[in-house]
Order: C-alpha cells, then structure tokens, then sequence
C-alpha cells in the first residue's frame, strides 16, 4: 500500500533538511509517533522507518468519505496525502470533488506541484503518477 511513497520519498537513515526546510528522517517523516520532532543528528533503522511510515498513515490519514476505494486509488491517496498534509487535503477542492464523485473537477485540481513556492520535478512526476493510479478506468478507459 505505502510502495509509491516509499518510491517518491525515498529513505534516508540520517535527519536531513527537506526542499521545505523542515529537519526529515525515513520517509518524509518530520515528527515522531510521540509527538518529538525530528532534529538534526537523529538516525534511525530501516525497519524505523517503515514503522514510522505505517504509523503515520494508519493514525494520521483520512481517506475522503462515501467512496468505495480501489487499492491503486488508496495508494495514490495516502501518497497525495502523506506529501502534501492532511489539513490541506481537506481544504481542497480536489477532495470535495473525490467525495461528489466529480471525478474531471478531481483531476484538475490534484495539482500540488511546489514546494517553498517553487515547481518541483520530483512532485510534478508524483502528482502524475498518483493521477494516473486514481483516476484510471474513470476518465479514459484501460
């Protein structure tokens, strides 16, 4: 379920500063399950990280309600998620637009592409593979 964060992420052993600034370990994990935020210096185990990511989306990620999920779309949402926060997910147009089933308004606005102000790459190749993993079999045919 977490393969294309996993892929997106990548994982990093050792705290790191993300294109945000923010001090990051593992998988993109900026806090703790306790609450501690990451700090400079911090390692932690591979197997740490992949707690931490699990954690984080089974205690920290609500999928859009009303809507039965296939398991290429719950990837694609935790990945759409876990990158952006779940506050801005659920300010979002893209989100209201999941739960009308208003699958074209959906598309067009699952377009989270910068980070600091700036277009990243990296989110613009994210964003299109989570869309093409949501939204396949909805918008054009297989």
């Amino acid at each position: 379920m977490f393969d294309l964060i996993k892929f997106f992420e990548g994982c990093r052993l050792e705290a790191y500063k993300c294109p945000a600034g923010i001090w990051t370990i593992g998988y993109g994990t900026t806090l703790y399950p306790d609450g501690t935020p990451v700090k400079e210096g911090d390692k932690i185990t591979r197997e740490q990280a992949d707690s931490y990511l699990e954690w984080y989306c089974a205690n920290c990620i609500e999928l859009p309600k009303g809507v039965q999920f296939t398991h290429d779309q719950k990837a694609a949402l935790y990945s759409l998620i876990y990158n952006i926060g779940q506050l801005a997910f659920d300010k979002s147009v893209c989100k209201k637009a999941i739960e009308n089933m208003d699958w074209i308004t959906a598309y067009r606005n699952w377009d989270w592409i910068r980070a600091n102000g700036k277009v990243l790459k990296g989110l613009i190749k994210r964003r299109q593979t989570e869309r093409e993993l949501f939204f396949d079999g909805l918008l054009w045919e297989d």
